[in-house]
């Protein structure tokens, strides 16, 4: 008996400091009372200028939400908070990633979309454990080949930049299972990007697309494609090959008909051509969609 009830002590002991961790901060005086209790600390939309010094002498830290002030700077201090997994300094005033965020080598996950950066330095290579990486709406120009040594990336998410070109070397991401690069200049992809078979998810809405590259035909555990507001105007039959497709987005594009084998696309369960006038499909095509529709 006096082992079962130990047990349950360390269940509820256990049970609780789960709950602990799983708290979220959003004042910092009140994170300051229990500084060895705090793991998630959000202090978002504070109109903040600088990060306060304070925050550095949170050390259990895991979790650091920035998002939506006015900084755009981080001292190297923050190298103190050598538990932190999770970075967020989105929507905020940086010109380029600090060099003191890419000493926080356990950071898994990053955000600096909406910020006024132009690039990103080779220094990012230093966040080994990095799994997923938003700089979204930014001023990014090119897709470094350095990001390669990224190894560990399963997300990268570059919406709304100016990116004209991917590299060959993105092939060695092969954790890769989502890419956001819709809202760019891209107009092709390199073959090498076939080798993705982790890959899921492909947002390539926006950019200036004439036809699919040879590459998507080859990823073959697709689920979404969103190839949005391009220019395409027609599908290649090997379409058919993506047989784990659920979702196909192609509104806004010129297209004039669809493959006969986008019917062999079991699994889709969404398509959207809205706004391809000049698009005449087939009996069996144009079934096909209905069925999905319903």
């Amino acid at each position: 008996m006096k082992k079962l009830t130990l047990l349950v002590i360390l269940f509820l002991a256990s049970l609780l400091s789960y709950s602990q961790k799983d708290k979220v901060y959003t004042s910092l005086e009140e994170a300051l009372k229990n500084p060895a209790d705090v793991f998630i600390l959000a202090l978002n939309n504070k109109k903040l200028t600088e990060i306060p010094e304070s925050i550095f002498s949170l050390t259990h830290l895991t979790a650091l939400d920035l998002a939506g002030n006015k900084l755009s700077a981080v001292p190297d201090k923050i190298m103190q908070l050598k538990n932190l997994s999770e970075l967020n300094l989105s929507n905020n005033k940086f010109n380029s990633l600090p060099e003191s965020v890419t000493q926080l080598v356990s950071l898994t996950e990053l955000d600096l979309s909406n910020n006024n950066c132009s690039f990103l330095p080779g220094t990012i290579t230093n966040l080994s454990n990095l799994k997923i990486l938003y700089f979204n709406n930014n001023k990014i120009a090119s897709f470094p080949d350095f990001l390669s040594k990224l190894s560990n990336l399963s997300e990268i998410y570059l919406y709304g930049n100016i990116i004209n070109t991917i590299p060959e070397s993105i092939s060695k991401l092969s954790n890769l299972t989502e890419i956001g690069l819709g809202g760019n200049l891209l107009t092709n992809l390199p073959e090498s990007m076939g080798s993705l078979t982790q890959l899921k998810y492909l947002a390539l809405s926006y950019n200036r697309f004439t036809v699919i590259p040879n590459c998507i035909v080859k990823l073959n555990n697709l689920t979404v494609l969103d190839l949005n507001g391009n220019k395409l105007t027609a599908l290649p039959e090997s379409i058919g090959k993506l047989s784990r497709l659920a979702e196909l987005y192609l509104e806004s594009n010129k297209l004039t008909t669809l493959p006969e084998s986008i019917t062999q696309l079991e699994g889709l369960t969404t398509i959207n051509i809205k706004e391809n006038p000049a698009i005449k499909l087939s009996p069996a095509v144009k079934n096909f969609i209905e069925d999905i529709k319903m």
